[in-house]
């Protein structure tokens, strides 16, 4: 998978410059500093649905219920990593959440990331169908 191809296919991406003090003592990115990175791309993909003020207004939105993290290759400082971040309706209640970590410096995926979500009330303090009109974000979201 090349640049090209990762700015065409996800409809967000989150530019982070690797800090000095987020390698470890193998002198490379620390694992739990991706899934930061990965929390990044998920909360500016989700702002961008508008996901974060309906929270708010609704007192529902998504949960993270599942996430995990492939290593493809270590990042080491300096570099900037571009996580590129998609969402799709999986279910009545759920969402899949796909992250893709490319590295300026190696010009290539040095992870890739799979979140599950569920639409929950905060209120209720229990999960809720997915909203038609943001299923319908959803959907028009699959589409580009």
């Amino acid at each position: 998978m090349d640049l090209e191809t990762l700015n065409k296919h996800y409809p967000v991406s989150t530019e982070i410059k690797v800090k000095w003090g987020e390698m470890d003592a193998f002198q490379h990115l620390n694992n739990t500093v991706y899934i930061r990175y990965i929390e990044d791309g998920r909360i500016d993909l989700l702002e961008k649905l508008g996901m974060s003020s309906d929270m708010k207004s609704f007192n529902i939105g998504p949960i993270l219920a599942s996430i995990q993290c492939d290593y493809l290759a270590p990042v080491t400082y300096p570099d900037t990593i571009i996580v590129f971040s998609t969402v799709t309706q999986t279910g009545v209640k759920k969402i899949e959440l796909e992250h893709k970590l490319w590295s300026i410096q190696q010009n290539c995926l040095v992870a890739k990331g799979l979140g599950i979500g569920v639409y929950y009330d905060y209120k209720a303090l229990k999960s809720c169908a997915i909203p038609s009109f943001i299923a319908d974000k959803l959907a028009a979201l699959t589409a580009i």
